[in-house]
This record gives structure tokens, C-alpha cells and sequence, in this order.
């Protein structure tokens, strides 16, 4: 065998058109995790109260929003296969379908954070701390409609592998949420000072201004003005087509709710432990999430050009680009593991100069690099099958391998001495590790058999 022979082949302009969508995607997903924590510093700032109350309605409103526009983020995928296939007629009634499907999740979003801002009365025996985080919430349910309408226009835009509008947008959403967030927190001239509260009218209003920007730019586009025009149509639903867009999107959404409660939970079970033992958990959590957005912008990416060559019936292509993004994500991820673990002192020195939360929380970034192979193969595969119109198995994976076996295990590892000794925050990590790996194993065993199902159709 020669040398060549034994080398993987990458595709060159596929690996292009991968970082094309891949990287505006990246730093998009970057800005919108900058703005979780200026929302942080700023209530923060504005009093101990404020901040807990914001992290508290956070923690508690965020999940919920999020996983119900995970339900859309299946019509990237579904219009790439459209247009991969030529069928560009088929994308404008996805738009509209998704816009109807919309309405409900927005209706059905308000309700749950309507009905779980009474909860904390309960949580708390702060009065104070209850209100502020229940007028946290009453002000983020004001951008909920802009927040989950936006993965409507942002799925087509990435169906057309076009990420720079996302990203455009969300650099100017960072910049603009500085001043706001001051501006509601603190007061100025006639408008009042709302604390923590402010920072969540803060964000409602960058949710306005972010989907009215994605609806401007594809308004005057001469590419997309034509999808903008059917997607705004009062048209009477089709009922099979609301179905389908729903039956490929819940999984993801409830695959989502899953894991993000999962690692939220596991946090509440160390929170016993102390306050170094909770700041030094939230501070390797708070890197991880940095890191994550790499494999997650990656499996974004995939998903629509796996869609797109599905669509277009080369399986070659296909193949090639998963070769391709294999090859290229895991060096970069290797990397970063390395980079975490030999400068992991000096990131934890960023967040804080308690000596204890340095000493510990750079133990646990030691966990975390080791996780990014099994976190940075499931997020790849997810969007692979996302892209293969096969979600299901992701709720089902996610579901079991997270709250049957993940919650559990974290629980027995952190708090008792049943396996091992006691082994605190480093127990979750140890989890979280198993966890991965087994769901990075399950999706890619489902993967393996949906590869070659979706070309035998």
C-alpha cells in the first residue's frame, strides 16, 4: 500500500463550505453565551440579590425556551434537502408551516414560564430573591415570540448555507446589550431602575431587534425576498406537512430539555457542599460551554451539508463530507484539550482569585478536557442524524443515557461512599464523562445504519 493510499482523502472545497457556515455559526453561538454573562455582571453589580434572583429565573426560565425553538431547528435541514433535491417551490410552505408550528410552541412557552414563576416562594424563603427572579422571568416572556420566531428565519438562512447574518446580528445584539442592560438595571432620565429585572427586558429587547433584523435582511435580499413574502402569507395550514416539521423537531426539543436540565440538576446536588464547591462546578461548566459551541456550531454545519447531499442523492459527497469534518473537528478538539489542561490555573484565574476555587476548579478542568472527545462525538453525530431526518432516537438516548443512568450515577458519586468515596464536584464530571460516552456511542451506531438507509430510499 502507498503512502497516499493509506492517508484519509479530505475534500478541500468541502471542508470550505463547512467552515463557511460552520465558523459565523461559531462566533454567533460565542456572542450569545457573551450575553448570558454581562447579563451576570450587571446584576451582579446591581446586588447580591439581583444576581441570585437572575441566575434563579435564569436556570429556571431558559431551559424551557430554549427547547421549545430547539423544536425548529429542524427546518434548516429540511430546507437544505429541498434545495439540495431542486425543489425550491417546497421551501417557502416549509417557512409558513414552521411560522403556524411557531405560534403554538410561543403560546406554549408563556404558559410554562407563566405558571413556573410561582414557584419560587417555594424554593426561597427570600422574598425579596423570589420577586426579583419572577420579574426576571415576566420580562424575558416578553421576547419570547422574537426569540423562538427567529429559528424559523435563521433555519432557512442556514438551509441556504448563508451563517453570516446570524453572525452579523449577534455581534450587534453583544454591543447593544451592554448599554441596554445598564440602562434598565440602573435607570436614566425617565426610565426607572428595575435591578435585576432590567436585565431581562434587556434581553427581551435584543430578541426584537435580532429577529426584526434576520427579517430585514431577508425581506430586501433578491434571493430571499420572494421566501419572506410566503413565510409572512396568512395561508391556511397544511396539516401533513405541520406534522412532519413537528414530528422531526419535538425530539430535538425534548432531547435538548434533557440535557440541559441534567447538568442544572447536577449542579443543585452539589450545592450542599459549599461555596467553593458550587463556584468552582459553575466555573468549569461556564469554560465547558465556551468549549462546546466548537462541536456544536460543527454539527450544525453537517447537518445542513448532510441534508443537502441527501436531497441531492450523492452519497459519495456525502461520505466525503463526513470524512472531511471527522478529520478536521477532532484535530482542532485535541488541541483544545491540551490547550485546558496546560493553561487550566490561568483560565480559572480569570474568574476568580479565591486560591480554593483556582485549586479546585482547575482539577475539574482536567475532567472537562477529558470529556470534549465523547461531547464533541455526540454533538457531531446529532447533527448528522439531524440532517438525515432522524431524530427520534436522540430523545430516546438522551432520555436514558442523561436521567436513567446520568442523574443517578452523579448522585451516588458525589454524595456517597457506595462505588468510591465521596467524590464531590470531581464525581459529576466522572459522570458526565460516562454519560457522554455512552450516548456518543449510541448515536453513532444509530448513525452507522442511517447512512445507509437514507440512500436506499
Amino acid at each position: 500500500m502507498s503512502a497516499n493510499q493509506g492517508r484519509v482523502k479530505l475534500d478541500g472545497a468541502e471542508l470550505r463550505r463547512l467552515l463557511a457556515l460552520m465558523l459565523p455559526l461559531y462566533v454567533a453561538n460565542l456572542m450569545y453565551v457573551g450575553m448570558g454573562v454581562i447579563d451576570t455582571i450587571v446584576a451582579g453589580r446591581a446586588g447580591d440579590v439581583d444576581l441570585a434572583g437572575v441566575a434563579l429565573g435564569s436556570a429556571t426560565a431558559m431551559p424551557m425556551i430554549i427547547a421549545l425553538g430547539a423544536v425548529l431547528t429542524i427546518v434548516g435541514p429540511m430546507v437544505s434537502r429541498f434545495r439540495g433535491a431542486g425543489q425550491f417551490q417546497n421551501i417557502g410552505l416549509v417557512l409558513n408551516n414552521a411560522k403556524i408550528l411557531a405560534c403554538f410552541l410561543i403560546a406554549a412557552a408563556l404558559v410554562c414560564i407563566w405558571a413556573a414563576s410561582f414557584i419560587f416562594p417555594f424554593i426561597t424563603d427570600d422574598p425579596a430573591l423570589a420577586g426579583v427572579a419572577r420579574d426576571y422571568m415576566y420580562m424575558l416572556m416578553l421576547g419570547v415570540p422574537a426569540q423562538i420566531m427567529v429559528r424559523v428565519v435563521q433555519g432557512h438562512f442556514e438551509g441556504f448555507g448563508q451563517t453570516r447574518p446570524a453572525l452579523v446580528l449577534s455581534v450587534l445584539s453583544l454591543l447593544c446589550n451592554i448599554p441596554l442592560n445598564y440602562l434598565f438595571a440602573f435607570g436614566w432620565g425617565p426610565i426607572p431602575a428595575m435591578g435585576g429585572a432590567g436585565c431581562g427586558l434587556a434581553t427581551a429587547v435584543i430578541q426584537w431587534l435580532n429577529f426584526s433584523g434576520l427579517l430585514g435582511m431577508m425581506r430586501f435580499s433578491s434571493t430571499h425576498a420572494r421566501y419572506c413574502r410566503q413565510l409572512l402569507a396568512m395561508r391556511a395550514p397544511v396539516g401533513a406537512l405541520c406534522r412532519r416539521i413537528f414530528s422531526l423537531g419535538l425530539p430535538m426539543g425534548i432531547a435538548t430539555l434533557c440535557e440541559m436540565s441534567f447538568f442544572t440538576v447536577v449542579t443543585l446536588v452539589i450545592a450542599p457542599l459549599g461555596t467553593v464547591a458550587v463556584s468552582s462546578q459553575q466555573v468549569a461548566i461556564n469554560v465547558s460551554g465556551l468549549i462546546f459551541m466548537f462541536p456544536f456550531s460543527m454539527g450544525i454545519a453537517a447537518s445542513i451539508r448532510g441534508a443537502f447531499h441527501i436531497g441531492a442523492r450523492n452519497r459519495k459527497a456525502f461520505d466525503a463530507m463526513v470524512r472531511t469534518v471527522y478529520v478536521f473537528m477532532f484535530s482542532i478538539v485535541l488541541v483544545i484539550m491540551l490547550g485546558t489542561i496546560f493553561l487550566r490555573e490561568p483560565i480559572v484565574s480569570l474568574y476568580t482569585d479565591s486560591e480554593e476555587i483556582v485549586a479546585l476548579a482547575s482539577t475539574l478542568l482536567v475532567y472537562c478536557a477529558a470529556y470534549q472527545i465523547p461531547d464533541a462525538q455526540q454533538a457531531l453525530v446529532g447533527g448528522l442524524l439531524r440532517g438525515c431526518h432522524d431524530t427520534k432516537i436522540i430523545t430516546w438516548v438522551n432520555l436514558i443515557n442523561y436521567w436513567l443512568v446520568g442523574f443517578p450515577l452523579a448522585c451516588i458519586l458525589i454524595r456517597t461512599d457506595w462505588i468510591v468515596p465521596a467524590m464531590g464536584p470531581a464525581g459529576a464530571w466522572v459522570c458526565f464523562i460516562i454519560t457522554l460516552t455512552l450516548t456518543a456511542v449510541a448515536l453513532s451506531w444509530r448513525f452507522s445504519r442511517t447512512r445507509v438507509r437514507v440512500f436506499c430510499r
